[in-house]
């Protein structure tokens, strides 16, 4: 049974929390936080659970196997090299890193310490994906041309929210990871061009548009936004048809429409719910004794991140 630490008690590790109750494989041992209040209520809902007052002495527990990251964006990279140091199997929010050479960088830690580490990319480990995969693998739709992804809704300002800190908030850091990590799922080639619409409100950028052109010729269209609520589609075009499915980051059900309007549709549940999926792959890999997933490899998040820097670097203030 997989021992498992949390860092960070906020509402993301609440919902790992209850999907991570439904593993055979794995329980929660203990969680972290350095706010007091936090610790008091969370100790109050869950007894049996270890409480640290700092993420270093759940490190320090031999007890501890596996630990969650669900900190602020900018906190993983520190946090994530400090597990890895302890030989702690990592399970990261995204984005795991804020930057390329941080991710590069948390690779060689992993593979130096022999300790395993994967992105919380939930999009790779829902079971409708892997058949949508399998219909572009069998030409279903033809040769691959486009992919469409589209993650947009509203959100009010906060003062001191982490969406609108300078550092590390933006619509890109913050829902970006799913865009990219889905295109890249479907698409396998060098970037040959980027380009991008973008508009700031509170210093961050709140509503991004980018078309990426591959070397491949096959493009992809991305949309992110905190300032407009659209529906969050995948359309995935091909020469013989196209695939629609939403939310893309987590969808049960896609339509494949031939090029004569023909439809037909797939369906396939969550396991348990959309957090489970990755859960299981940590308690997979570490059973089998791997320091990455082939799903979500240590190059897949360095891939990721590298095309999140080409993007910003795209992005151009008025």
């Amino acid at each position: 049974m997989i021992q498992w630490g949390i860092l960070g008690i906020g509402n993301i590790a609440q919902r790992f929390m209850r999907s991570l109750e439904k593993s055979e494989n794995g329980q929660l041992y203990a969680a972290a936080s350095y706010t007091e209040s936090k610790c008091e209520r969370f100790l109050k809902d869950h007894p049996n659970v270890l409480v640290y007052h700092d993420y270093e002495a759940l490190l320090d527990d031999d007890n501890v196997d596996a630990v969650y990251l669900a900190m602020r964006h900018i906190d993983h990279y520190r946090w994530a090299k400090k597990a890895l140091q302890h030989h702690k199997a990592v399970l990261c929010e995204k984005p795991a890193t804020l930057y390329k050479w941080q991710m590069e960088d948390l690779k060689q830690e992993a593979l130096k310490n022999q300790t395993f580490f994967m992105e919380a990319m939930k999009t790779r480990f829902i079971p409708l994906i892997q058949d949508i995969k399998e219909c572009l693998e069998n030409k279903e739709i033809g040769e691959l041309l486009s992919v469409e992804t589209r993650f947009c809704y509203n959100r009010d300002y906060l003062e001191g929210h982490y969406l609108f800190d300078h550092q590390q908030g933006g619509i890109l850091n913050d829902v970006g990871s799913y865009n990219v990590a889905s295109t890249l799922d479907y698409i396998h080639s060098a970037v040959a061009s980027i380009d991008s619409q973008v508009q700031f409100r509170y210093g961050v950028d709140s509503h991004d548009q980018v078309t990426i052109t591959f070397e491949s010729g096959q493009k992809a269209l991305m949309e992110m936004a905190f300032d407009e609520k659209k529906d969050p589609i995948l359309e995935i075009i091909g020469t013989k048809g196209k695939i629609l499915a939403q939310p893309f980051y987590r969808p049960t059900e896609a339509t494949i429409i031939d090029v004569e309007g023909n439809a037909h549709h797939i369906e396939k549940p969550y396991v348990n719910d959309d957090f489970f999926g990755e859960i299981e792959e940590v308690h997979r890999c570490l059973k089998e004794g791997l320091v990455e997933s082939p799903r979500m490899s240590l190059q897949d998040s360095i891939d990721c991140i590298d095309l999140i820097e080409k993007i910003r670097n795209s992005f151009s203030k008025e």
